[in-house]
């Protein structure tokens, strides 16, 4: 991943990992939770909160691992029937109870005020966004759930950006194994952990601890926010990457060469937005954000790598998730990257 040549192995797993965030990745797959009902409360209780289940047995380790300080604020998203919600909240001093349906939300509100909780806040999430203001979280708490994420880029760049600079992510989910996981988990769970690993870490986190000593068929594991840059500021992302993410639509290439430049030549899976017009639109974010999705990578790229640089600072304070590319107009050619017909 960190040099271009070693990671073009990886782009087959690449163009699996990173599916095309235009659509589901597992569609249908949050029916039975976003079209509960309030007399299908007591199933999901009693499937979620029970002896047995492992996360359920594994409960005050799982807590202890997420290190909870009382001046926190936690999101837990996925929250479903509160379990996780409830035994975090005496920890902290909020908890952001995140789901798609406001059946489940109702019904964590009531059970946490009747646990004598206070600082328990539900929040109706949608399927590619956990609704979250930027910058709002200390911890964001994701247990059985990634796994029903069906826009994984979207969704886990929406908790960056309400994670504080210096948060964690804390994900349990379940570990599919080929040959040793249960039907279940094979058929129910779309990847492995690697894979999993993979999507958050391209999503602009890092690893730091992983914990599966007290599971039989679950992994926790923790990430921080990672700018993902070089010493110079430009991405770390592989060539390989990079065209992944363009093929399957989760990122987009703009070129801030000027007008002549590009005219002269220009590459066909690039817009050009030039470097002079984007700053001169500096005080006018609506304008840019217009122009330049929020919801997707964005890769920059000039001639030799410094104007990337330079736009990369006008765009990465309006919260779009640019990355500029070291490799300029020549060398992506040489690296691939088709020339635009005239």
């Amino acid at each position: 991943m960190k040099n271009s040549l070693a990671a073009l192995a990886l782009l087959p797993l690449l163009s699996c990992v990173c599916l095309a965030q235009q659509q589901s990745v597992r569609p249908g797959i949050n029916d039975s939770f976003s079209n509960a009902s309030t007399e299908d409360l007591q199933t999901f209780v009693e499937r979620f909160e029970k002896e047995g289940r492992e996360v359920f047995d594994a409960r005050q380790e799982i807590i202890n691992c997420c290190q909870l300080r009382p001046a926190m604020v936690v999101a837990d998203v996925g929250a479903g029937t509160g379990l996780f919600t409830r035994l975090i909240a005496p920890n902290v001093a909020k908890v952001l109870a995140v789901d798609i349906n406001q059946n489940l939300l109702d019904h964590v509100a009531k059970s946490a005020a009747s646990d004598g909780l206070k600082n328990v806040q539900p929040v109706l999430c949608t399927q590619d966004s956990a609704n979250l203001p930027a910058n709002s979280v200390d911890l964001v708490f994701i247990c059985d759930t990634y796994h029903h994420f069906e826009f994984p880029y979207k969704t886990m760049r929406s908790i960056y950006r309400a994670l504080k600079d210096d948060g964690v992510v804390v994900l349990v989910e379940f570990d599919r194994i080929e040959g040793k996981s249960s039907d279940w988990i094979m058929g129910h769970v779309r990847a492995d952990r690697k894979t999993f690993t993979s999507e958050i870490v391209m999503a602009g986190f890092e690893e730091i601890e992983l914990r599966d000593d007290f599971f039989e068929t679950s992994y926790l594991k923790r990430f921080k926010k990672s700018k993902r840059v070089t010493d110079k500021g430009h991405t770390v992302d592989s060539v390989a990457e990079v065209k992944a993410n363009l093929k399957n639509g989760t990122a987009v290439l703009f070129d801030v060469r000027e007008q002549s430049e590009w005219d002269a030549d220009s590459l066909k899976q690039a817009e050009l937005f030039q470097l002079s017009e984007l700053g001169s639109l500096a005080a006018e974010p609506e304008k840019i954000k217009a122009r330049v999705p929020e919801d997707k990578i964005v890769y920059v790229h000039c001639r030799a790598g410094g104007r990337a640089l330079r736009a990369a600072k006008i765009l990465r304070p309006l919260g779009i998730d640019v990355r500029p590319l070291s490799l300029g107009f020549d060398s992506l050619l040489s690296q691939g990257f088709e020339k635009k017909a005239k």
